[in-house]
């Protein structure tokens, strides 16, 4: 293999996979939860059959620059010990049906990923693939220049933009252009311990007072409702994004997210404070919500101490690692709200090309071999991450939580990114730990929301000078 891999962190042995824009950072950040997807080796996971690329082409049967030697470099953060050998495995086989490109691999984990990546392209080391989360990390990107725009790509071979959820591009799509390539995709859904509910008679919610419901009827019964460990507050700024996504219409929520035009004055925003802290002061969230740790408060669920738990799908396999006969369900849309019920709340993940890179069109053949079937069945089964392209589902790759999931974000109209990676990191900074205080009470929503909204008033002046 001429691949070469050089890795910063190899950390073996970690349950820490790619990590989901969502992180306490506010920098676009990576989601600690996405550590908690425990995955194992897995058998059978020869490199899929080669020539059988994404779109209306056959990449196996190109080679580029009329035998000039070209090196592509990757950079990615997927660095477990299930993880390496696929991006390896995909260098081999594009290099096998290219003899004349070598795919260089470098690879560190996060917190380290952004910084490490900031220098790359700073000092002109810029990586011709690089990973990203879409959202405002994608934007900066591009708004910086340091992305190269996809769109042309994407129109030429019609057959591969069509073959993905079509809702993945647009957290990649800035300024008319597409910037990324989506590869997985991860969504927030809230998952529910069969056994526990068949035991209590109580039934999925289809209404939000059906929702709060259920969760008086667990806490009546000594069992935690929702199993929440927000040490860290990226874990209740999911279910703020997602009660935004219900409370601010969607015109004024993506205004707001713009750095340029945003003010976070809709009084949506504290209706769905209000929701929040309304789940922790009815006693829902697990006791003492704001100092436990969070692998902590997930094992409550595995162990049957909590009824649900509002978990993303690159975690599902860990209720089948823990024995529990889980379901899952969106968290149903308030009467009245004045949000966007066909959302689902997450994103996807994928890769950019620097502007820099001398050979995009091998770039774009790699990608499209990433995000064929054959490669993104196999991400499914040795991953366990969501694919990004349609119809590869199913039964036999996919238990029933993942393929329920899969069910409802490709029928929804588009998803509702992580809040702390769609708002400026400065904005961020403020909005994310401030859902502590509010959740304890020592703030109240109103207070947040304008002190976000003077962070939002201060980022415009900055960004204009």
């Amino acid at each position: 293999m001429k691949a070469k891999l050089v890795s910063m962190m190899l950390v073996l042995g970690m349950t820490a996979g790619l990590l989901a824009g969502c992180g306490g950072s506010g920098d676009g950040a990576a989601d600690p939860e996405q550590s908690a997807s425990g995955q194992e080796d897995q058998t059978g996971t020869d490199a899929p059959a080669e020539g059988d690329g994404a779109g209306g082409e056959d990449t196996g049967s190109q080679n580029a620059g009329d035998g000039e030697k070209i090196t592509l470099k990757l950079f990615h953060n997927w660095i477990n010990v299930e993880e390496t050998p696929y991006f390896e495995d995909i260098a081999k086989e594009f290099e096998s049906t290219h003899e004349n490109v070598d795919i260089v691999i470098e690879n560190v984990g996060d917190p380290d990923y952004r910084s490490k990546l900031k220098v790359m392209l700073g000092a002109n080391e810029a990586p011709d693939i690089f990973f990203s989360w879409s959202g405002e990390t994608a934007f900066k990107f591009a708004r910086a220049g340091s992305a190269m725009d996809l769109t042309k790509y994407f129109e030429e071979d019609s057959q591969w933009k069509d073959s993905f959820v079509q809702a993945s591009l647009t957290p990649f799509e800035y300024d008319g252009g597409i910037y990324g390539v989506p590869v997985r995709i991860d969504c927030k859904m809230m998952v529910y311990n069969k056994a526990l509910f068949e035991e209590y008679n109580v039934k999925v919610p289809t209404t939000y007072e059906e929702f709060l419901d259920v969760c008086e009827t667990f806490k009546e019964a000594d069992i935690i409702p929702l199993a929440l460990g927000n040490i860290e507050p990226w874990a209740s700024c999911h279910y703020i994004s997602t009660f935004n996504s219900m409370c601010v219409p969607d015109e004024v929520r993506t205004g707001d997210n713009n750095y340029k035009t945003g003010t976070f004055t809709d009084p949506g925003y504290v209706e769905a404070l209000n929701m929040l802290k309304e789940l922790n002061d009815k006693g829902y969230f697990t006791p003492n919500t704001n100092a436990m740790d969070f692998d902590m408060a997930r094992n409550d669920f595995f162990i049957g101490k909590a009824a649900m738990t509002y978990m993303q799908s690159i975690e599902f396999k860990r209720c089948e690692e823990n024995n529990v006969d889980a379901g899952v369900f969106k968290i149903p849309f308030p009467a009245g709200a004045a949000g966007n019920e066909k959302l689902v709340t997450g994103s996807p993940d994928g890769f950019m090309i620097s502007s820099t890179c001398k050979h995009p069109e091998i770039a774009i053949e790699f990608l499209k071999l990433m995000t064929s079937k054959p490669w993104q069945e196999r991400m499914i089964t040795q991953l366990s991450s969501p694919a990004s392209v349609q119809d590869v589902h199913n039964a036999e790759n996919s238990n029933d939580v993942t393929l329920q999931a899969v069910e409802v974000y490709e029928q929804a109209d588009g998803f509702a990114n992580w809040l702390d990676a769609d708002i400026h990191s400065k904005i961020s900074e403020i909005y994310v730990p401030g859902l502590q205080e509010v959740i304890a009470g020592t703030k109240t929503p109103e207070d947040l929301m304008g002190e976000v909204q003077a962070a939002a008033k201060q980022v415009q002046s900055e960004e204009e000078e």
